[in-house]
């Protein structure tokens, strides 16, 4: 089993010479991914809707008996189709009407949606901080994923799922975590030393660990460990634009935890202008209401 607290990223710790406590510190080191887990697991109906949407041609009847097989979560994802926080025009009556209308990307939003509201459990005040920055992040992926001639189904997507390492860890070292999110830093690389020095792995290296032992797309991976890395030209254009939403959820309200060197919104939306060939990106106040609007859905 891989281990996530050996990562090279980890920052080295010195430990004590008495023995009692380097046991303690090597047992925390070697239970540190058997926490992750004991984590429930991603939800097999979302996992088998990721799998079968890799294929283009999948037949639709196909998924809408895999996710009839779960009435429960058929039932969340006929409710969030009717939410505003898709605002689809027409009122939708049955699963395999919104399949067949919403199509294969919008149908595995939704399954991952309802997958990570479930994965949440109860929801403390912490919790709530990082699902409302873990959805922020996914609807202004969405709103800016032509830019990236990436779908906005797929955007969403990729954004709802960036942060799953940090929900992870809230609910497998919910004190420490909430200590960490409850505090003030200068900036982002000071929120993850905190989280290394706390439990030797920060919520990157967590959330790609996740995604791996989950067997989710290897998307998903790269997205969790690298989307508080600098902007780089290289990285892949989901990566940018995940990237990018990340810091612009951010500055328009939504941060998962608070920093002095908060970015403005248009240094948020610098990594973008390379892409907007002369356009205007989304305007702040615009966007925030978008983002806030379409939040309800999850409030109530």
């Amino acid at each position: 089993m891989p281990s996530i607290v050996t990562d090279a990223s980890t920052r080295p710790v010195s430990l004590p010479s008495d023995t009692s406590a380097e046991i303690d510190f090597q047992t925390d080191v070697v239970t540190m991914p058997v926490r992750l887990c004991n984590l429930p697991p991603f939800n097999a109906i979302a996992s088998q809707v990721l799998a079968l949407t890799a294929d283009p041609d999948i037949d639709l009847g196909r998924i809408s008996r895999v996710i009839q097989g779960d009435p429960a979560f058929a039932a969340d994802i006929l409710f969030l189709a009717n939410s505003s926080l898709f605002g689809f025009p027409s009122r939708m009556h049955s699963l395999s009407h919104a399949i067949a209308l919403l199509g294969l990307e919008r149908i595995k939003a939704l399954g991952v949606t309802v997958a990570m509201r479930g994965f949440l459990g109860t929801r403390t005040l912490s919790l709530l901080q990082c699902w409302r920055h873990s959805v922020a992040c996914a609807l202004v992926c969405e709103e800016i994923s032509a830019i990236f001639e990436i779908s906005g189904e797929q955007a969403y997507t990729a954004g709802i799922m960036h942060d799953i390492g940090r929900l992870g860890l809230l609910k497998t070292y919910g004190k420490e975590m909430t200590s960490i999110l409850k505090a003030e830093y200068a900036s982002m690389p000071e929120v993850l030393q905190a989280e290394r020095e706390a439990l030797h792995v920060d919520h990157a290296r967590a959330g790609s660990w996740l995604v791996e032992h989950w067997c989710l797309p290897n998307d998903f991976s790269e997205i969790c460990e690298h989307h508080h890395d600098v902007p780089d030209a290289a990285d892949s254009g989901i990566l940018q634009l995940v990237k990018a939403a990340c810091g612009m959820a951010d500055a328009i309200g939504f941060p998962a935890v608070k920093c002095q060197q908060r970015p403005s919104y248009d240094d948020a939306v610098w990594p973008l202008k390379p892409r907007l060939a002369g356009k205007a990106a989304p305007w702040e106040e615009d966007l925030r209401a978008i983002v806030t609007a379409r939040l309800v859905a999850f409030e109530r």
